[in-house]
């Protein structure tokens, strides 16, 4: 691996999104904003307490992960579309640059624009409500990692695969934000009926919500071994078939 290459390929992307920071890092803190006005304050009103927490401090970690992992994904899909569009896709592929330092690239320029949004977001919050720090620093960290980290890459193969921005916003759309929403963001599991708690726990958004709730407020709905082993199982499966599209340049060899 060079490093040198790896370096650019990261301060692309990193660049790329940085460049217009009231759109891609302020837009997400706002709507995150407007989302924890609305149901931490109307809703709040109505639920004092969940697990001993208030409920407006209880939904900061899921508003956090659905805007930070939701433009982790949106980074490198469109960042790949882009160059399908413009001809430029042989910028990527005719210089030397291996499969893995192509996906660590794709990769940590989407974790950089998830991981600044999310603390963005914490900080804001953490006006309104007054928690600002984690209890679990290490988990805080990681979480963070492997949430953003898994959508960056599911943005890469989205990106890969798409050939337009449609098909690319469709997974965003009927994928990624149902799962999101249905991942016990805004709810606890115990709120739900039981063939409901059943079918939640099939989503693996609600393992990345329960983990970084744990390591940001000290409580989860089940263990956070669970939720870390779940995290870290779906980022590797995903980082191994992300290696391989980009080592066989499957729909990247126009």
């Amino acid at each position: 691996m060079n490093l040198i290459r790896l370096r650019t390929l990261i301060y692309k992307e990193t660049h790329r999104f940085l460049k217009v920071w009231l759109q891609t890092l302020m837009s997400p803190v706002i709507i995150a904003v407007m989302y924890f006005a609305v149901f931490g304050g109307a809703l709040g009103s109505q639920i004092a307490e969940i697990k001993g927490i208030p409920y407006a401090v209880f939904i900061i970690p899921g508003l956090v992960l659905l805007q930070s992992t939701n433009n982790a994904f949106m980074n490198p899909s469109s960042s790949l579309i882009i160059s399908k569009y413009s001809g430029t896709m042989s910028d990527l592929l005719l210089p030397p640059i291996t499969p893995m330092e192509k996906v660590l690239g794709f990769l940590f320029g989407g974790v950089v624009r998830g991981f600044l949004i999310a603390l963005l977001i914490f900080i804001t919050a953490g006006i309104f409500t007054g928690k600002f720090f984690p209890e679990h620093w290490i988990g805080f960290f990681v979480i963070l990692f492997l949430a953003n980290g898994l959508f960056s890459i599911l943005g890469t193969i989205a990106g890969i695969w798409a050939k337009t921005f449609d098909q690319s916003s469709s997974i965003s759309t009927f994928i990624i934000t149902p799962m999101g929403f249905l991942g016990a963001v805004f709810y606890s599991l115990e709120m739900l009926p039981p063939l409901a708690q059943k079918i939640s726990m099939l989503n693996p958004f609600f393992y990345l919500v329960d983990g970084l709730r744990w390591s940001f407020l000290g409580i989860s709905e089940v263990s956070p071994y669970l939720s870390f082993g779940v995290s870290l199982g779906l980022f590797c499966v995903f980082f191994a078939i992300n290696y391989g599209l980009f080592k066989t340049g499957w729909r990247l060899k126009i």
